[in-house]
């Protein structure tokens, strides 16, 4: 096999970059960057397409992890074999696996296991200890152990866990991530409140649990002067809170999973499992302004939410059902289809490499010619169907398999390794 690589008549999104927006051949030679320019010519395997484009590797804020306790859904290869075929070079994972990710051994076992894949898996750890859920966790000793952020996951967080969390990690400066939403107000809800859902029979949790807890969290935020993160933001009133906090000065980022920025409620009208997702699709108002908060970078990153669930959870009735769809593999595809008319190729690439390395204060890459290449390279224009060949996690809870999408990952290249589709 030949060891260099070139990527021809790709267009270059890296806002920065002197070939930003521009077409470009991209010649990768052990693991290098060794030329940017116009018709390269060499001796190397040629990276084509009807319409490419390249940018630093992509990173995803938010998936769930099954690996300690439910590998039957996904194990850790399998989990970065799907971030790989996404797109994906780096994933932060939540901590919310059997057992929890609570000490240093848990984060040691993840970076052990993760060591020599492509793809880097950076370990988000648990913020509360699970016996008592008002302290904090080994939080200093994970993250000198390699832990990127803390966060309760989908699970409650008391406002004072929070404050004691932002004021204990602040000084090494650790990120704590949230998702902000009122439990008591949730109402054990399975589906957005609207005029769409309330006559299905499902029960029904208002948006009003998520933006009553993201002004709290502001707040706090406010009060510790520290950085916070807010992931999987869902609703019109949570963007109005971020933007107006971000104007006066307030230290936060957010992001929001890429089916909410897609889908709306009316999909629950289906009874289609595979719609049944936390947080959930709200209304066509909520989806517009995420789209525009994305567009007008209140919205810093698109995550995946991604969360593989067997049969035993996902094929049974709406309401019993667990909540969560397959969406790292797909999760370009789903940009071209639904969101290209609306955002950018430029603005996609900058939530998902930028707006990450911002929430998580990592330097970004600057793709330039000496470089160790970590690349992503999509066809906007390909082909491909999500199916049992293709598909690279153990689950295949998605309302698109065996579907035929458009806009596919040729090629991704991280620490000097490369993976072609």
């Amino acid at each position: 096999m030949l060891n260099s690589y070139l990527i021809r008549n790709a267009i270059l999104l890296n806002e920065g970059h002197k070939h930003h927006s521009q077409k470009v051949d991209i010649l990768i030679t052990e693991g290098k960057i060794v030329k940017i320019g116009k018709e390269i010519k060499a001796d190397a395997t040629l990276i084509e397409g009807a319409e490419l484009y390249v940018s630093v590797g992509w990173t995803d804020l938010r998936c769930h992890l099954t690996d300690p306790g439910h590998e039957q859904k996904d194990t850790i290869d399998t989990l970065l074999d799907t971030a790989a075929a996404g797109g994906f070079t780096r994933v932060v994972t939540l901590p919310d696996s059997d057992p929890a990710i609570t000490d240093k051994s848990r984060v040691n076992y993840l970076k052990n296991r993760s060591v020599n894949h492509l793809v880097d898996l950076l370990p988000a750890g648990m913020l509360s200890a699970s016996s008592q859920a008002e302290n904090l966790s080994e939080l200093f000793d994970m993250y000198q152990a390699g832990a990127v952020a803390f966060t309760n996951g989908d699970s409650d967080l008391s406002n004072g866990l929070l404050k004691k969390a932002l004021l204990y990690t602040k000084p090494f400066g650790a990120r704590v991530i949230t998702h902000p939403s009122d439990k008591s107000l949730e109402q054990a809800g399975t589906v957005n409140e609207s005029e769409n859902t309330v006559h299905t029979g499902l029960r029904t949790s208002s948006s009003l649990a998520e933006y009553v807890r993201v002004s709290e969290q502001i707040e706090i935020a406010k009060y510790c002067g520290a950085h916070l993160h807010l992931s999987a933001l869902s609703c019109k009133e949570s963007v109005d809170l971020v933007k107006q906090a971000k104007k006066e000065g307030v230290n936060i980022t957010c992001d929001v999973a890429i089916a909410n920025l897609c889908f709306t409620d009316m999909e629950v009208l289906s009874f289609d499992e595979n719609f049944k997702l936390y947080p959930p699709l709200r209304t066509e108002q909520d989806r517009k302004a995420l789209v525009k908060g994305v567009k007008d970078g209140t919205i810093d990153a698109i995550s995946s939410n991604h969360t593989p669930q067997n049969i035993e959870k996902k094929q049974m009735e709406f309401d019993y059902a667990d909540y969560g769809s397959l969406a790292l593999q797909q999760l370009y595809a789903w940009y071209v289809e639904y969101l290209a008319k609306d955002i950018s190729a430029e603005q996609f690439v900058k939530a998902v490499t930028h707006g990450p390395d911002t929430a998580l204060g990592m330097e970004h890459n600057a793709l330039k010619v000496g470089d160790i290449a970590n690349l992503t390279v999509v066809d906007k224009k390909a082909e491909w169907v999500l199916d049992s060949t293709t598909n690279k996690s153990l689950s295949k809870n998605t309302h698109t398999w065996n579907a035929k999408l458009t806009g596919k990952v040729n090629a991704i290249f991280h620490r000097k390794k490369v993976n072609l589709y």
